[in-house]
């Protein structure tokens, strides 16, 4: 048994040993796993593993790890040999590590700044890397600006264990047989805050460049300082076709010399204490730098083209505010590309930009406080569609913090023989701008000079020419704030001409038009202001502005028109009514248009016509005055009379005054088929008058009735304007008449006239008496109607578009010296062409020369038809 109880016991100790180890192993794989996620590894394998006197060696590792911000880097390597940890005073350390062969792909995250920032901490931290670290043939894969590139070499780093320095990298970059070498010696202090670069390249084992670089940080303050020189090289074809993947493709053949090239450059820079990036270094930095480039053949920048020439630069700056304190530059750039390139239309886009930058002698008379402004002469030429040429002075004031740049006595030229833009065509461009400006630390101050101004010999769009259009722009000041080194509420204000000798358009007369007004832009809004005229005597009032959501409204004020000096609306629109001759009166008006993206046009017109005297077809009228007001809402038109009254008309008989006031609205798309409202509609005739009871009237089926109502016509005034010899009396009629106005014209069925009370029908014509004599049957009627009293006097009348009158009158009464003035009663029919009549009243003086004249030349073409 106690043997038995001794087994049993050892096996309890094995399983409860197990169950540790099984615990163990399973925390371990868990906290394992958790470190993996903790540093974004997605993937981690390797094969091979062994153990060997030298170290671990390793055949085959696979690691991939994804950060957070997007980024994924992908790594395989091959022949890994790790030789043990070694221990010393300062720990344990790895001395050495040797790859044969390493592929590695990295992808930056999607979007913003990929570059870190060197700091103290991540110097250090290169410390844990193996003393040794070799990598006998990499292959790699990077983001370029022609996608992504392969690079090809070898490396080789060593340095000095937890103290790091001094370090040393051997890096060879191969390509298509060629070698790129870079050896570069880190030393300083051990604790980092001192650290010297001593580097050097070499093209095919000749020098290439050189930097030689100091890093200080100690106090509050980190200060850097180095040189670089780049000599020229033999040439090598190919470096080109290599750069060309990584900066800016070339076109064939536009390879420069490289040993033509030459490149100085110093600098020597403070920052407060922190880490160290090109942003920080931009916002924080002061100090100095210079460049010496000389570059006799094109050499490619990337995002900006193809440079050559000379550039001697020395910049001083503080809190990203650098300003040259020499400068002297002739370059010269082709086939420019880049961002800088992308605000201007295709057919603007220079093809060449030369740059001429030259110390000035300083000026006689200058203040002992300007002895540190660096005068210079600028000019500036372009070549392409446009040629432009920019001459002038730049006076530069360094000194922090109060800097400034100042142009002054700046000429631009501009010139293009043909310009397109999207549909508008230009031809024939020419402006001279005289041009001075002042920039500083808070603001950018440009004013055009005298005489500045801009010629355009025809500007053409879809239904619109300007023809010898001329501009003057003096007094036009640009004005923007400066913060952070970006310009903000910029704007372009100040007076503008402009002028066309002819100006072409569908719907208006060509003639010349002027401008003179005022521009106000900002980025916000821009608004026009001021006065549009004709040669022709039409003047408008503009004021047009633009937001920055798109809306734009236009406000119109039609300067007062006095007719007796002529009709420059006749004059200036083609739509005008040829048979409308205004000659007197005034005319004031305004309009109101606004139009938004997205949202229905909406305008507003008021005409306020005030004794206009003319003429209309072959109707006389004369002062005419009211309110005509007309509004469109999207789709919907409304028009609306005020109290309109026309104090006379004349179509061949006196009419007048006519009083209307309603309104009238309808869809644009079927403008004759809206609803008439009306709340007075009067016209005085005969001594009479003619008048509509306020309704509606719906206009949708193409045709309408209105009941006219007669009231008040006197016979005497009738017979008095009637051509008819002998025929007068005395009587008051009313009525109404059913009128009805369609496609076919106007019509009236089974009107009604009746006197109002007796009257007198006088009728003495010698031909109605010798038509008597010659028909005894008509000697009563034609002696009863020389003074015939009625009592009824009724008709029923009808009217048809053709302007045929039909009327069965009703006669009842007597004539007091006839039959002892026994009653008599006439049942009397009429017909009456009602235009002819008007034409044979129209050749009468009681119309003016120029109807009567137009009734004449009406006559003769009538008579010459066949």
């Amino acid at each position: 048994m106690t043997a038995r109880h001794r087994g049993w016991r050892n096996a309890k100790r094995i399983a409860l040993v197990g169950s540790v180890l099984i615990a163990a192993l399973a925390y371990g794989n868990h906290r394992w796993q958790q470190l993996l996620h903790t540093q974004g590894i997605e993937q981690l394998s390797w094969q091979g593993l062994r153990l060997v006197a030298e170290g671990p060696v390793l055949h085959h590792l696979q690691l991939e790890r994804r950060q957070a911000d997007g980024g994924r880097l992908q790594i395989s390597a091959e022949g890994l040999v790790l030789a043990w940890p070694e221990r010393n005073d300062e720990g344990w350390q790895l001395p050495q590590l040797r790859i044969a062969h390493l592929e590695l792909d990295w992808h930056p995250p999607p979007s913003g700044d990929s570059t870190p920032a060197a700091s103290l901490p991540v110097l250090r931290g290169l410390a844990a890397l193996p003393r040794d670290l070799t990598i006998d043939a990499f292959d790699i894969r990077l983001p370029c600006a022609s996608g992504r590139c392969p690079l090809q070499g070898s490396l080789q780093a060593r340095h000095a264990g937890p103290r790091l320095l001094p370090a040393s990298l051997e890096l060879q970059l191969r390509h298509q047989g060629q070698r790129l070498a870079l050896h570069a010696d880190l030393d300083g202090q051990t604790d980092l805050r001192e650290l010297t670069l001593q580097a050097h390249l070499r093209l095919n084992d000749q020098p290439l460049a050189q930097l030689s670089t100091t890093l200080d940080s100690h106090g509050t303050e980190q200060a850097w300082q180095g040189e670089l020189a780049v000599s020229g090289l033999p040439e090598t074809p190919w470096l080109w076709e290599w750069l060309g993947q990584w900066l800016v493709p070339l076109p064939t053949g536009a390879a420069p010399p490289l040993q033509a090239m030459q490149l100085e450059a110093g600098w020597r820079l403070y920052w407060p204490q922190g880490p160290v990036g090109l942003r920080r270094l931009r916002e924080t930095a002061r100090g100095e730098a210079r460049l010496h480039a000389r570059l006799p053949e094109p050499w490619p920048l990337a995002g900006v083209g193809l440079l050559q020439g000379n550039l001697a630069l020395e910049l001083a700056g503080a809190a990203g505010d650098w300003l040259p304190r020499q400068l002297q530059a002739d370059l010269y750039l082709t086939q420019p590309q880049g961002t800088w390139l992308e605000g201007l239309p295709e057919t603007l886009r220079p093809k060449t930009l030369q740059l001429q930058i030259a110390p000035l002698a300083p000026q006689p008379g200058k203040a002992a406080e300007d002895t540190a402004i660096l005068p210079l002469s600028l000019q500036l030429r372009t070549q392409g569609p446009v040629q432009a040429a920019l001459q002038g002075e730049l006076h530069i004031a360094p000194r922090q913090p109060d800097w400034r740049i100042e142009l002054d006595a700046a000429a631009i030229k501009v010139d293009a023989p043909r310009l397109q833009l999207s549909d508008t065509r230009l031809e024939r461009l020419n402006a001279r701008l005289w041009l001075s400006g002042r920039l500083d630390r808070e603001r950018l101050q440009l004013a055009l000079g005298k005489a500045s101004h801009l010629n355009l010999g025809q500007l053409a769009q879809p239904g619109l020419r300007l023809e010898r259009l001329q501009g003057e722009l003096a007094g036009l000041h640009l004005a923007a704030e400066l913060t952070d080194g970006a310009l903000h509420e910029l704007r372009l204000s100040g007076p503008l001409r402009m002028q066309t000798q002819r100006l072409s358009h569908p719907r208006l007369r060509p003639q010349g038009w002027a401008w003179q007004g005022r521009l106000d832009a900002g980025l916000e809004r821009q608004q026009l202001n001021g006065k549009l005229q004709g040669e022709r005597g039409l003047g408008v009032d503009l004021q047009l502005q633009h937001s920055l959501d798109g809306t734009l409204a236009v406000d119109a004020r039609l300067a007062e028109i006095f007719l007796h000096a002529g009709n420059p609306l006749a004059e200036t629109l083609l739509d005008w009514p040829t048979l409308l001759e205004l000659d007197k009166g005034r005319l004031q008006g305004n309009a109101h248009l606004r139009l938004r993206p997205g949202a229905p046009l909406q305008g507003e017109l008021e005409l306020r016509p005030k004794g206009l005297s003319g003429v209309y077809d072959r109707s006389e009228l004369g002062g005419l005055s009211g309110r005509l007001q007309a509004r469109l809402h999207g789709p919907r038109l409304e028009l609306r009379l005020a109290e309109l009254e026309v104090t006379h008309l004349n179509p061949g008989l006196p009419l007048g005054p006519l009083r209307l006031r309603g309104q009238y609205s309808a869809s644009l798309a079927q403008p004759l088929r809206g609803q008439l409202d009306w709340q007075q509609a009067e016209l005085a005739l005969l001594g009479g008058r003619a008048w509509l009871a306020p309704a509606s009237q719906g206009l949708s089926s193409g045709s309408a009735t209105f009941a006219v109502q007669l009231e008040g016509l006197q016979l005497g005034e009738l017979f008095r304007l009637y051509p008819a010899e002998g025929l007068a009396g005395q009587g008051t009629l009313d009525g109404r008449l059913p009128l009805l106005v369609g496609p076919a014209g106007m019509r009236i069925e089974q009107g009604r006239l009746a006197n109002r009370g007796p009257g007198v029908l006088q009728f003495r014509s010698e031909k109605i008496r010798a038509l008597g004599r010659a028909n005894p049957a008509m000697t009563l009627v034609a002696e009863a109607l020389e003074d015939f009293h009625f009592g009824l006097l009724s008709s029923d009348l009808g009217y048809d578009e053709q302007g045929k009158l039909r009327m069965a009158l009703r006669l009842e009464g007597r004539n007091p010296s006839v039959e002892k003035g026994r009653p008599i009663h006439f049942n009397i029919n009429l017909e009456e062409d009602i235009p002819a009549l008007l034409t044979s009243l129209q050749l009468t003086d009681r119309v003016n020369e120029s109807i009567r004249q137009r009734v004449q030349q009406s006559l003769r073409k009538n008579s010459d038809a066949p």
